[in-house]
C-alpha cells in the first residue's frame, strides 16, 4: 500500500514539474516577442532621428493677431465677391429663363404646326438680341423643326410608294393659304451611298449657293457652338424684306433630316417690313439594306407686311397676272403653280440624281 501511495506521489509531482515547465516556457516565449517588437521600435526611432538631423529645424511661431485678422477680412471680401458674382449669375439665369419661356410660349404647338383652319406662322419669330438668348434661340428653333419632321410628313400625305413631285395650296377660308411643295423619290442605293451623293448638293441649297441673291452668314461663334456643321444666314431680298435662315442636319441610324427655316426678325440686323415664313425638309429614309426613299417638303406662309397678314385675295403679285373668269381661288393656285414648278422640278433633278447609277463598264 505504501508503495501505491509512493508511486501516486511521485506521479503528481512530474505533472506538476512538467506543467511548470510548460508555464516558464510559456513565459520565456513572451519575454523574447516583446524584447524582439521593442529592439525594433528602437532600431525605427534611431533611423527617425538619424533623418531629423540632417534636416534644418525652422522655429515656429504663433502668428500675430493682426496678420490672423487681416486674412479672415481678406477671405470675408473674396466670400462676399463670390456671393455676388452667383446672385448675379443666378439674376441672369432667371430673366434668361424668363425671357425664353416667354419666346418659346409665343410659338406654342397650335401655332406652329400647320392644321386646318390655323395656319403656324401667324406669330412672329424674332431671334433675340443677347448672346445667350440667341445660341438658345438658334438651337431651339431647328430642334423644334426636326420633331415636327414627321406631323410635317402626315400633313403632305405622302404615298406609302412612288414617285410625287406636287406643288397644293391649302385654303384657310379665311383669306390666308399656306403653299406646300413635295417631292419623294424611291432610290435603288442604301442610305450610306445616298447621303454620300447628296451631302453636298443638300448644303449647296441649305448654304444659299445655288440661289441668285447672296447671303451674309452671320454669329459663327454662337453657330459652332451649337453644332459644327450649322448654318446661320441673311439673305436680302429688297431693302425691307430679308430671309433670315437657320440650317441644320440631324442623323440617326436609319433617318438623316437637312433643314432650315427663316425667323420674322433678327434683332441685331435691319427691321423686316415684309416677311414669309419659309421652311424645308430633306429626308433621307432607310427602306432596306440597299434601297432609300428621298423625300422633300417645301412650305410658304402667308406674307406679312407691317405685321398684318396679307390675304391671297389681296395678294398683288398674282392678281396683276390674273385675267380668267375662273374661280378666284383656282386663278391663285394655277398662278402658284407655276411659279413654283422651275424650282420643284429643279430641285427634283438634284434628289434624283443618285438614282442615274453609270452602266457597268465593259469586262
Amino acid at each position: 500500500m505504501e508503495s501505491m501511495d509512493e508511486a501516486k506521489k511521485e506521479h503528481r509531482r512530474l505533472v506538476l514539474r512538467l506543467r511548470n515547465r510548460v508555464k516558464q516556457k510559456k513565459r520565456r516565449d513572451r519575454y523574447l516577442n516583446e524584447r524582439e517588437r521593442l529592439l525594433a521600435q528602437v532600431t525605427e526611432m534611431r533611423s527617425v532621428l538619424t533623418e531629423l538631423g540632417h534636416k534644418q529645424v525652422v522655429p515656429t511661431s504663433l502668428l500675430p493677431w493682426k496678420d490672423v485678422a487681416g486674412s479672415l477680412a481678406q477671405a470675408s471680401v473674396e466670400a462676399r465677391l463670390s456671393l455676388q458674382v452667383l446672385r448675379d449669375r443666378c439674376e441672369a439665369m432667371y430673366r434668361l429663363g424668363r425671357v425664353m419661356s416667354a419666346w418659346v410660349g409665343s410659338m406654342s404647338r397650335r401655332n406652329n404646326v400647320p392644321d386646318v383652319g390655323r395656319p403656324f406662322t401667324s406669330t412672329p419669330i424674332v431671334l433675340l438680341a443677347d448672346a445667350a438668348s440667341r445660341k438658345l434661340g438658334l438651337d431651339w428653333f431647328t430642334q423644334h423643326m426636326y420633331y415636327n419632321t414627321d406631323r410635317m410628313q402626315q400633313l403632305c400625305a405622302f404615298p406609302s410608294s412612288g414617285t410625287v413631285r406636287d406643288i397644293s395650296v391649302v385654303d384657310h377660308e379665311n383669306g390666308v393659304s399656306d403653299i406646300l411643295g413635295r417631292i419623294q423619290i424611291d432610290c435603288d442605293l442604301p442610305l450610306e451611298a445616298t447621303y454620300a451623293a447628296l451631302h453636298d448638293k443638300i448644303w449647296d441649297e441649305l448654304r444659299g449657293d445655288t440661289q441668285a441673291a447672296m447671303s451674309e452668314f452671320l454669329d459663327a461663334d454662337i453657330i459652332k457652338s451649337i453644332d459644327a456643321k450649322m448654318v446661320y444666314r441673311r439673305t436680302a431680298l429688297t431693302a425691307d424684306e430679308s430671309n433670315y435662315y437657320v440650317c441644320r442636319e440631324f442623323a440617326t441610324q436609319d433617318r438623316i433630316v437637312f433643314l432650315f427655316g427663316n425667323f420674322s426678325q433678327d434683332a441685331l440686323q435691319p427691321e423686316n417690313v415684309r416677311w414669309r415664313p419659309r421652311m424645308f425638309w430633306y429626308c433621307l429614309e432607310r427602306l432596306g439594306a440597299g434601297h432609300t426613299r428621298i423625300k422633300q417638303i417645301l412650305y410658304n406662309g402667308p406674307k406679312v407686311v407691317h405685321n398684318q397678314i396679307v390675304p391671297w385675295t389681296s395678294d398683288a403679285d398674282w392678281i396683276s397676272e390674273s385675267f380668267s373668269d375662273d374661280p378666284q381661288f383656282q386663278q391663285y393656285e394655277r398662278w402658284v403653280n407655276k411659279d413654283w414648278q422651275p424650282m420643284l422640278e429643279s430641285d427634283f433633278a438634284v434628289l434624283s440624281s443618285p438614282r442615274r447609277r453609270d452602266p457597268p463598264s465593259a469586262p
